[in-house]
Formats: structure tokens, sequence, C-alpha cells
């Protein structure tokens, strides 16, 4: 069977590449040299809808830090044979009730969206890495606001509140002695309709995702922290907080392991060319939604972005996901930690 994506541009080949332990030992060099060949072959399995199916896999958006993973890996060839059919949304939440109604067969899907997603009947697994949490508070270059303490009781402009930045603002407000529901007032929305409500000032403050903090705070605004940095003061950890990784139902992971493998290793692959030349974000910028005119905010991306591709889907990540559970059930945003994991190495 030959290479392809389904909506994309046409046969992808390459040369061999190494393994996916061989490329965490041995960085970008190991990546470098491989001449990023083809991953996995996935052709001959059941793919959502029958055998030799494509994935049905998300369309990041402009406007999301996952924007630039499609144009990275179809550029460099780090697709190989397998197959995948993009399918639009409209960014965080949409994506994740997408894969929960069966339009797709893997999204982004955090470890509180996963136990959410159980408890109701659904049972989703995360297989793969996706992004470091990106979630940003920002005031208005002129607020008298210094502290996200300050703004108890003013309108904050949010994510949705089944998005994975949504959830992961509660829990990082949680973990230190902040209920954030109770004590702001949010408005939960499409990332778009967040932007514009702080741009016309309607609002006191927003909490949004990358790109949309960087091209904030080129403009001016303040960012007065970061959900990794109230996470970290709240637990005392100094580990990076995962906001999600690749998630799709059990058992479709379980009828297209090799698949999902590919998808996994597709993504680590990608991450890693990332940090090897951050400077491909600033290259990339139209795909985040940034026009040229931008030129403060294109060149914030590389040092403002590049850390939140986490390069490793092992302990890390797996202890970030546990902590975060452990603590959501303490803090009541999930009933209890889920007796059956909601995340998996596939090795």
């Amino acid at each position: 069977m030959t290479a392809r994506q389904v909506h994309g541009s046409g046969a992808i080949t390459g040369r061999a590449v190494p393994t996916r332990r061989t490329l965490l030992r041995s960085g970008g060099a190991a990546l470098a040299a491989a001449g990023f060949g083809p991953l996995l072959a996935a052709c001959g399995e059941s793919q959502g809808g029958g055998s030799g199916a494509a994935a049905r896999v998300e369309d990041t958006q402009a406007g999301t830090a996952g924007a630039v993973i499609r144009p990275i890996s179809e550029r460099r060839h780090l697709l190989g044979d397998l197959r995948l059919s993009y399918i639009a949304g409209t960014g965080p939440g949409d994506v994740q009730n997408k894969l929960l109604s069966g339009a797709l067969d893997v999204a982004s899907m955090g470890p509180i969206g996963a136990a959410v997603s159980l408890a109701a009947g659904a049972d989703v697994l995360i297989f793969s890495t996706s992004l470091a949490n990106h979630v940003r508070w920002l005031v208005p270059e002129n607020s008298p606001y210094r502290r996200i303490e300050d703004l108890r009781g003013k309108q904050i402009a949010t994510p949705p509140k089944n998005s994975d930045a949504y959830r992961s603002t509660q829990l990082a407000c949680a973990v230190g002695g902040i209920d954030f529901e109770r004590e702001y007032h949010a408005h939960p929305g499409a990332v778009l309709a967040g932007l514009s409500l702080f741009e016309r000032g309607d609002v006191d403050a927003i909490v949004t995702i990358e790109p949309n903090a960087t091209r904030l705070v080129a403009k001016g605004a303040r960012q007065l922290t970061t959900v990794t940095d109230l996470w970290r003061h709240g637990s005392g950890s100094d580990a990076d907080l995962l906001l999600n990784g690749q998630g799709a139902k059990r058992g479709w992971v379980e009828r297209n392991e090799r698949t999902a493998a590919a998808l996994a290793e597709l993504r680590l692959r990608a991450h890693q060319y990332i940090h090897d030349r951050p400077g491909i974000l600033a290259e990339l910028h139209h795909y985040y939604g940034i026009p040229a005119a931008e030129k403060k905010a294109i060149a914030l991306l590389p040092e403002r972005l590049v850390g939140i591709y986490p390069t490793e889907w092992a302990g890390a990540s797996f202890t970030s996901m546990r902590d975060q559970l452990r603590v959501a059930a303490k803090v009541g945003l999930i009933k209890a930690v889920p007796d059956k994991t909601v995340y998996r190495d596939l090795g």
C-alpha cells in the first residue's frame, strides 16, 4: 500500500528510522541521522471504520499550539505509511466532544477529562504525549491587578468548561486553596470568543492558551502567572505539568495498536524536531494564525513555546498524570481516581 494522507498532498516516503527508545537515548542526533524516514506501517489494521481505513485525527486549528504539528510532519516526511484523515474542529472542548461522539478516532485528552469520561461510561485511553500545560493568566497593560488573588470577584474569559485548559486551571487553583468557579466570574467559551471579550475590555482578565497568550503579550498585555506555576506553588512540585496527550477509545487502541504506536512515535519526532530547531515555530507563524505584520509576537514564539512540546512519554508524564488525578480526587474535581488506568505506554 502506498503511503499517503487522506486530504493530504500525496505519497510520502523515506528511509528507516530508529526506534522510539533509541531516539530518546540519542536525542536529535539520531533524528537527523535517520533522515526522517517512515514510521511503523499501519496498513491492514482496522482503523475506526474497518480494515484499511485512515485514522481520523483532529486537524488542529490556527490559534492552537498543536497547529504546527501537521506541517512539520508532512514537510519533514515523518508520516511514512501512517494514513490519516484530518477532521476539522474548533479547538479545545470541541475535539474532546468529537472523540467521545465517535467523529474522531484520536484527539487531545487530559487525565481529568479521561477520568470524567470513564466515569460517564466512555473508556478513553491516553496513549501518547501531546502538550505540556500552556495556559496563561493575562491582564491588560494598564490593569491595576498584579496577582490572580486580586482578581477575585472579577470577570475572567476562559476556554470551554470541558477543555483540558479549563480543568487544569481549576486544578491549579484548587491545589493552592482557591475555588476557581466560586471566587471568579468565569466566562467560558471558544478561545476566539475569549480573545474578543478581552480585547474589547469586556472582562478584567483572560485565561488562555498559546499562541494567543504570546500575541497578547506582544501587544502589551501583562502575564500574571501560568497554570504550571500555580500548580508548582500549590503542590510543591517542580515538575512540568502535562496538559494532555493523544487519546482514543480503549477499544480503538486495542484494535489498532500499531497505528496508535506510530502516532505516538510521530508526535515525539515532531516535538524533537521543534526542540532541535526552535526557529521553526517563528517560520510557521501563519499556521498559528499570526500574520507577518505581528513581528514581535513571531519573535517571541521560539522562546515562549518550545517548552510546551514534550520529547518523552514515560515516567515524568505518568507521574504528572497520577498527581493530577490524585489531587483532582482530593479537591472534588472527580469523584475518585479511576480503578482502571487512563494512560498507557505502547512502547
